[in-house]
Parts: C-alpha cells; structure tokens; sequence
C-alpha cells in the first residue's frame, strides 16, 4: 500500500473519529467560514453537517454569547494561544474550548472550537459549596452552644463557689471553724463542675476516640450520658466490627452524640436503644427512643442533624428517620464499608 493512500485512509479515520466524539468539535478559517464540525455539534445547532459547513460560524451561535466568544475567537487568532470559556445556556453548562491550528510555517490556519458538557462537574462543586457552608454553619452553632453552657452552668457554679471560697477565707481569717458540711459542699460543686467540664471536652471531641476500640467509646459514652440525664440507654454492638478510618468513626461517634442529644433535649424519653452492626459490607446503626415523638410532615431539620445526614451521605450512606407523635422516634443509618480494603 503507498503511502499516500495510508495517509488517505488515516485522514478519513480521523475525522470520523471526530464525528464520533460525543464533544463537539467545529473547525473554522480565520474568517469564521464553518470548514467542518461533527455530529454532536451539527445536533446542537438543529441541522445537518451539510446545511452548515460553508457558512459563518457567528450566524449559527447563540445571540447570548455571541459577542463574547467574538472576542476570543479574535484574541486567539492574535495571540496564537488557546482560550477556555465556561457558558450557561439555560440549565445546561459548557466549556469551549478555542485553539490555533498551524499549518506551513507553523502559521495559523484555522480555529478549533471544542465544547464539552459540564453540568455534572458544575453541580457538583455547587453542592460541595453547599455542604462545606452548612457545616460551617454547624460549626459555629456548636461553638455557639458550647459558649452559652459555659456561660450559663459552669460560669454561674464557678461564681458559687468563688463567694464560697470567699466566706470560708473570712472565716479562717476571723479564727472561725468551718462545718465540714460547708467544706464537702464546696468539694461537692467543684466536682459538679469538674464533670460538666469534661462533658463539654467529650462532646467537642472525646479523647478516647483515637485510642479505643469504637465500640468501647459508643459504651463509655452511652453510659455516662444514662447517668447525667437519668435516661436508660441500651447500647448492643455486633462483635467483629472492622477496624475503621477516622472520618467513618467520626460519622458513627457523631450519629449516637447527636440522637442522644436529641433525646435529652426533646423527645422526653425514659429509655433508649442503641445498635450498631456489620452485615453484608454495610455499616448499620439505629437509634430508637420511647418519648413522645413528632409529626415527620412538620419536622424542621436542625443543623446538627443535617451535619450527621452529610456526613453519611459523603460516605456513600444514607439516614432514615421514622416518628409519630406518642410513639417515640427511630433514626436509622447505614455506611457501605469494605473492610477487607484496607
């Protein structure tokens, strides 16, 4: 076979590579004069290839950006450099892309127009923006929380006591003799405060949670919680949990802190079940109360359970939540995990 028929037989796979491509592709001289285009980009204008290539590219664009892209289509010509320009034409978004084509002399001889379909990628960085501004929010709405209880419980206890202090420091001073009944009160306040302190350290972040077993910390955590809120809490664990990253343990932890939370604040609950379990590569995790429950249609979802829901889903996961009023509250919420990845 010569040599030109090969370099024939190329060319002509070439372009139909191109007329394949689910880009479009328009090629056009320095004048805007259409030479060719493929099929996705003839589909976009409503014609055939045939009804368009001869004609001006500008009489075919959308009047929209028409102007616009004149403009880059002049600076690449000038410049001899390709130009990107992202464009929203109604709910779809797009990205052309305008290149020099060189021939002799490494002289320009044409323009390349390739657009391609962005919406997806778009959408996704609008959602991820979304997602990093409510967790924000959650943020600041915890640290919020947290000032106000330091504020409102122990900034008030520590001023107790500091009056306290004060009169045994008078007595003392006045060769009185204090009651060992108003000493253990004061040992009694500061211990209340010390507990409430270390609530506040394990709500923000347990110190535990890197250096135990998850099902241990859930336990600890369970517990101490039944005895601040006088709430009994079942918590049962499925044995041979994998061994699990930090942003999946930090999911889990922050499920269980959030619905317990939720019960001491709102459902008046006596009792609590708690069950996490591994089963067919799927991380599972329920929560179920006996309060008073809710009408779903009327739930107004707070930021920290919003926060949980995102935490899921940007695992791969999901939550459920089932209520009605009188009859308590069940969350659910699973995570796909293959342990045997890691």
């Amino acid at each position: 076979m010569e040599n030109a028929e090969i370099l024939s037989r190329l060319d002509s796979i070439a372009w139909a590579l191109l007329d394949a491509k689910a880009d479009e592709v328009t090629l056009v001289d320095l004048n805007g004069t259409i030479l060719f285009l493929n099929a996705s980009a003839a589909r976009r204008f409503g014609k055939s290839p045939e009804e368009i290539i001869g004609n001006s590219l500008w009489d075919t664009y959308p009047k929209a950006y028409r102007s616009h892209h004149g403009i880059l289509f002049n600076q690449v010509v000038q410049t001899n450099r390709p130009i990107p320009v992202t464009h929203k034409d109604k709910e779809r978004w797009s990205q052309t892309l305008f290149f020099p084509i060189h021939g002799k002399n490494d002289q320009i001889e044409s323009i390349g127009l390739c657009t391609w379909d962005i919406t997806a990628q778009i959408n996704a960085e609008e959602r991820f923006k979304q997602v990093l501004l409510e967790l924000i929010t959650a943020q600041e709405d915890e640290r919020h929380r947290i000032s106000q209880d330091l504020h409102d419980d122990v900034g008030q206890k520590m001023t107790a006591l500091v009056f306290q202090l004060r009169s045994m420091r008078g007595a003392v001073e006045e060769d009185q003799k204090i009651p060992i009944k108003e000493i253990n009160t004061v040992i009694g306040n500061m211990e209340v405060i010390i507990k409430h302190v270390r609530q506040i350290f394990y709500t923000l972040y347990p110190p535990s949670l890197n250096k135990m077993s998850l099902p241990i910390v859930l336990a600890g955590f369970c517990s101490t919680f039944e005895e601040t809120n006088n709430v009994h809490v079942d918590f049962s664990c499925q044995e041979g949990i994998p061994e699990l990253p930090e942003n999946y343990v930090n999911a889990i932890y922050r499920f269980v802190q959030e619905g317990l939370t939720n019960v001491s604040k709102h459902a008046k609950a006596s009792s609590v079940w708690i069950n996490l379990d591994y089963i067919d590569d799927d991380l599972n995790l329920s929560l179920e109360d006996n309060g008073q429950g809710f009408d779903l249609k009327q739930m107004n979802e707070g930021i920290g359970l919003h926060g949980i829901r995102q935490r899921f889903l940007m695992l791969g996961g999901g939550i459920e939540i089932e209520s009605a009023p009188g009859k308590g509250t069940h969350i659910s919420g699973t995570i796909p995990f293959k342990g045997n990845n890691l």
